[in-house]
């Protein structure tokens, strides 16, 4: 009979914890995407309402218009600058995601190869009894053989 492997339990464990990682890396990456997408609108809202600024400005627009479309233009400045700082965090969230999968699917790895060693140790336990018994019984056999031609 063939004994069950010892870190059963630490295999299952690291399969899980690298399931975890894997969604949650997959959430980050998501929210990353999301950050991105966000940071791009406001980069290309900036540059739309940039250009109406110059239109207005060449058409001599009143000084308190342009006054407003310049104080409009620092906010959004600023909620890029924001933007840009909420996707770095994100894609640094990401980058440590990645070092965390990364490590659970070598300790899964690890886990497997140990199991497979156990297995292989296992198999060849099991044939050395059979090998063994076979013996035996042939041994019988002969030694009644050899009573029975005396």
């Amino acid at each position: 009979m063939t004994r069950p492997f010892p870190l059963e339990t630490l295999k299952t464990l690291s399969r899980t914890r690298s399931d975890q990682a894997s969604r949650k890396l997959g959430q980050v990456n998501r929210r990353h995407h999301e950050e991105q997408k966000k940071l791009d609108m406001l980069i290309r809202f900036r540059a739309d309402y940039e250009g109406r600024y110059q239109a207005v400005m060449r058409a001599g627009g009143a000084f308190e218009t342009l006054m407003n479309f310049q104080h409009f233009l620092e906010r959004l400045d600023e909620a890029v600058r924001q933007q840009r700082a909420v996707v770095a965090q994100v894609g640094g969230e990401v980058s440590q995601g990645q070092v965390v999968v990364q490590e659970a699917h070598r300790q899964v790895r690890s886990m497997e190869v140990l199991s497979e060693r156990h297995c292989a140790r296992e198999q060849e336990r099991t044939n050395r009894s059979e090998q063994k018994a076979l013996d035996e019984q042939v041994g019988q056999r002969i030694a009644h053989l050899l009573s029975e031609a005396k």
